[in-house]
């Protein structure tokens, strides 16, 4: 089940609850000596923040600034990205960026296929089995590279066809077959 690798639908102070901050990366580290950082993507296609007109850069310490991504170029095999910011021309002031997390507007994220979620849509949906067992509400979703696994408080949730049956955002509600083992008492 193909999903949109955002991590969070709200964070911290957005002035506009309607249309709220999420996150989309996080810089790890500066690259080279003319200002590109590395990034740890949290969705698909991070080409797509060369393409906005801007992004929120939030410090460690909770400073929020606007900034302009000109370039991304993906990196070390797809798993981090290469960024370089409109006015950081050198590596000492990259350096200052180590630890950012990168921020759009959640209107702002790309359209995804159909039956294809963000993460942030997934959160909070209840987990009900094909036999009637409520296993509450997904809590977290866990990006792995055979597939993600959407945790609640009682289970682990593999994110493929066979499983989840069904995505209902409307209802708030996922439909998973009921397997042994999905239950981490099981």
């Amino acid at each position: 089940m193909p999903e949109g690798r955002d991590s969070v639908v709200s964070i911290g102070t957005e002035s506009d609850p309607a249309d709220p901050l999420v996150l989309v990366g996080e810089i790890t580290a500066p690259f080279g000596i003319q200002g590109q950082v590395k990034i740890h993507p949290l969705i698909d296609d991070p080409n797509v923040l060369a393409k906005l007109p801007g992004v929120t850069l939030r410090y460690p310490d909770g400073k929020e600034a606007r900034a302009r991504i000109t370039r991304t170029r993906p990196h070390g095999g797809g798993q981090t990205t290469l960024v370089t910011f409109d006015g950081v021309t050198d590596r000492n002031h990259s350096e200052t960026l180590r630890d950012v997390l990168i921020l759009i507007r959640q209107s702002e994220l790309p359209r995804l296929e159909e039956g294809s979620y963000y993460a942030s849509q997934l959160r909070g949906l209840r987990v009900i089995t094909d036999t009637g067992r409520d296993f509450g509400p997904i809590e977290a979703v866990h990006f792995y590279p055979a597939n993600d696994v959407y945790e609640t408080e009682v289970a682990m949730i593999p994110a493929v066809e066979s499983v989840v049956l069904s995505v209902d955002l409307e209802a708030g509600t996922m439909l998973v077959h009921d397997l042994p083992g999905l239950r981490k008492d099981e």
